[in-house]
Order: C-alpha cells, then sequence, then structure tokens
C-alpha cells in the first residue's frame, strides 16, 4: 500500500469551523505530516502556489471542491463525475472497471457528505474488502454513514447523523441530538478532534 501525500503539514479540518469562529486557535488543527503518518514513508514535497493578498472586511472562503489534478486526468477517475472524483460501488467502495482499486473518503465519488465521520465508517469497509479480494472471504457493505456537526452559536451544536437514504442513524440514540447542545459542542470542540489525532489517524477509530 503506497500513500501520496506532498504536504508537510497535516490538518484536522473538522476544527477549521471552530477556528473561523474565533472558538478554536488555528494551532489546534495542524501537526507535522511526519508525526501523524505511519513511518517508513517517502517524502514528497510540492511547490506552493504563489501568494497573492486581497482587501476584505469580511471574508467566507470556500476552497475548491474537486479531485487532485493526477486523479482527475487518469483511468479511475468517474465520467459522471465533473469533479473528477474517482469511481466507486457505493456499498464496496470498490472501482468498477478496476477490481483492486478501492475509493474512500474525499476521493471517492459516493453519494454522501465527504466528512471524518464518513471516512471513519468507510475505513474497515474498505479494509475488510481489500483483504477478501486478496484472500477470499466475506466482504462488508457501506451504507452511507455520514455526520455534519452543525455550529449553531459559540456554544451549541447540532449533530446531524444519517445514511444514504437520509435515515437517521444517530450513534447516540438516547440523546436528542436534532437539538443544538453544550455537550455536542464539547464533543467537536475536544472529543473529536482527539478521536482524530489519536484513534483515526493511529488506526484505533
Amino acid at each position: 500500500m503506497a500513500v501520496l501525500e506532498p504536504s508537510a503539514s497535516h490538518y484536522c479540518q473538522p476544527l477549521w469551523t471552530l477556528v473561523g469562529g474565533g472558538r478554536a486557535p488555528q494551532r489546534a488543527s495542524v501537526r507535522p505530516q511526519s508525526r501523524v503518518m505511519p513511518k517508513g514513508v517517502t517524502w514528497i514535497q510540492g511547490a506552493a502556489a504563489a501568494a497573492d493578498e486581497i482587501g476584505y472586511d469580511v471574508m467566507h472562503v470556500t476552497p475548491p471542491q474537486s479531485a487532485p489534478d493526477w486523479v482527475k486526468a487518469s483511468p479511475l477517475a468517474d465520467p459522471a463525475s465533473p469533479f473528477g472524483y474517482v469511481a466507486a460501488d457505493k456499498h464496496t467502495l470498490r472501482h468498477p472497471d478496476w477490481p483492486n482499486v478501492f475509493a474512500l473518503g474525499d476521493v471517492a465519488n459516493l453519494p454522501t457528505s465527504k466528512t471524518g465521520a464518513a471516512i471513519r465508517k468507510q475505513s474497515p469497509v474498505v479494509a475488510a474488502n481489500l483483504l477478501a479480494a486478496m484472500h477470499g472471504g466475506g466482504t462488508r457493505s457501506y451504507d452511507g454513514y455520514t455526520s455534519c456537526p452543525l455550529v449553531t452559536s459559540r456554544s451549541k451544536v447540532l449533530l446531524a447523523e444519517f445514511n444514504y437514504d437520509l435515515e437517521r442513524t444517530p450513534s447516540l440514540p438516547f440523546i436528542d441530538t436534532l437539538k443544538p447542545r453544550r455537550d455536542m459542542y464539547l464533543l467537536k470542540r475536544h472529543g473529536l478532534p482527539a478521536l482524530y489525532w489519536q484513534g483515526m489517524l493511529k488506526g484505533h477509530a
């Protein structure tokens, strides 16, 4: 397996909502790539884009939403995707034309929201189905689960969890997460970043 990642820094992007709102420091969302990726990787450094200066009073920036150019130009890209995302069966996450290729996360052309929560559920499906493709055995299916923590104020979050059919799939069914809650804000500010850094990136969650 190969991990292609040219960036020197790794960002916990779900925290950026709170960084932009002044509720978390920017430094909490970044760590050196070498600290969070597996050891023994070969680092590829890319050239930084030219810096531009723009005057503004209030700025709301949306980054480009597309696959990297090298993916868009490859035979892995889904012709039905205007953004060049990788084609994948929405349940097995397997490429329809390249059976030894699986896709997950932001680069996969799946009909669900691109969130860290979605990747967390996609990862074990890809791992199981990769092993099944190599050695035989049962496969797993991804139901489209994703979770969108929606910041509704400076101290409350509404946690929307759903699948491909837009059915609610609450992780905590005994809590009404469709109402803005202080504890869900604390989960987003402190719990989810800890899960990301210590669990997801290390393959424990």
